[in-house]
Parts: C-alpha cells; structure tokens; sequence
C-alpha cells in the first residue's frame, strides 16, 4: 500500500500577474481510532480486544497526569512527548507569575528509527482528486464530446477523472449543463447517470 496526495495551489504573493503554483500534499484516507488499534492487535496476538482497550484507558491517564507534572514520555520505536509553556513577552521576569504561563499544547518528537523506516514511504497519486485543476467551460465541453462517443452517460465520478475536477466542482459542473439544457438527469434526484441531450455533445437529434 502507498500513501496518498494530491496537488494543492501554492499561495503566491499579491501581485499584478501571478503565475499558478502547486505543491503535493498528503491527503489522510482514514484515522485509526482506539478501536481500530485495538482490533488489530487482537488480531495479531493473544491479547483480547477488551484487555487493549483497557490499556489505553490506562495509558491515556498516565499520560494526562505526567505531561501535566511536566515530565517527558518516552515510547519506543514511537517518539517522546511533551507540554510547551507560554506567557507573555516581558522585559522583567518580575512581570511573570505562575498564574500567567499557560499550557501551549503538546510537543512530539519522533523517533530516529520512526522516521527513519517512514523515510521509505512510497507516493501514489488519489484516484479522485479533492481539488480542481483550472480548465475552461470549452475544454470541458470538447472532452464531454469525446466521452459521449463510446458511452451513452457520465456519471460525477467519469467528469471528475475526465478534467481533473473535485468531487463538489464535478457535480456542479453537470448541474450547470442540465440547467443549461445541454444534459439531462432524469431518474431519482441522487440518480448517478447524466445523459446529453440530442443537439448537444455531437449526439444526433435523429432517431434510428
């Protein structure tokens, strides 16, 4: 399995004539929660699914109380974790009191062998992109054309791979064209299907 990303625009400085940017991003498919853990490690062990829920009740109390002391937490093959203290700038430390710092969230730093094992991670790109590349309403009308000669519909997910669109900007796209008389979407409101409309797309008004 690879790791996921997408191309994002890269934010460019105001200026008269900026010129488009863009970066990769990873782009997270799913967030493993306790359960998710937990399951997995039944799977590979003896141990039930219960007995490491139960641990990591345990775990996240131990590390609620000793980040608050201000101690380190060390977790091998994983990384140490930290709290930041804040407090306003001053220019004598008279001015400070312990009931100015605040707490300024948690610091993690990984482990060697962590990063060192994620450094052989391997990219491919997501089949469906949550971003929309710039093209114009004509370049799509011209693939739209193209795709209506070997199929008879386009569905959200067939637009979206066709011009590089986002899932929201594809069904936009498709409803922009029905309203404009241009396809027609007929069936149940969440229907998946888009059909031209004869006169449109190259598609005949002529029926055989």
């Amino acid at each position: 399995m690879a790791a996921k990303y997408d191309f994002f625009p890269t934010p460019q400085p105001k200026s008269k004539q900026p010129k488009e940017r863009y970066h990769a991003r990873l782009v997270v498919e799913h967030t493993y929660t306790n359960k998710d853990i937990a399951e997995e490690i039944s799977k590979r062990s003896t141990i039930r699914k219960a007995e490491v829920m139960a641990v990591f009740d345990e775990m996240a109390e131990f590390f609620l109380q000793k980040l608050g002391e201000g101690h380190a937490i060390k977790l091998d093959g994983i990384g140490t974790f930290r709290i930041r203290a804040k407090s306003p700038s001053v220019r004598s430390k008279k001015e400070v009191r312990a009931e100015s710092i605040k707490f300024g969230g948690v610091v993690y730093r990984a482990e060697k062998k962590l990063t060192k094992r994620l450094g052989a991670t391997k990219f491919q790109k997501v089949a469906y992109s949550k971003t929309s590349v710039d093209i114009s309403e004509i370049e799509i009308d011209g693939r739209l054309m193209e795709h209506f000669k070997d199929h008879a519909y386009i569905t959200t997910k067939d637009l979206q791979m066709l011009c590089g669109l986002s899932k929201h900007t594809a069904l936009r796209r498709l409803k922009e064209r029905v309203e404009a008389g241009k396809l027609t979407h007929p069936g149940p409101l969440r229907s998946a299907f888009y059909f031209p409309v004869p006169g449109n797309y190259g598609v005949s008004t002529v029926r055989d």
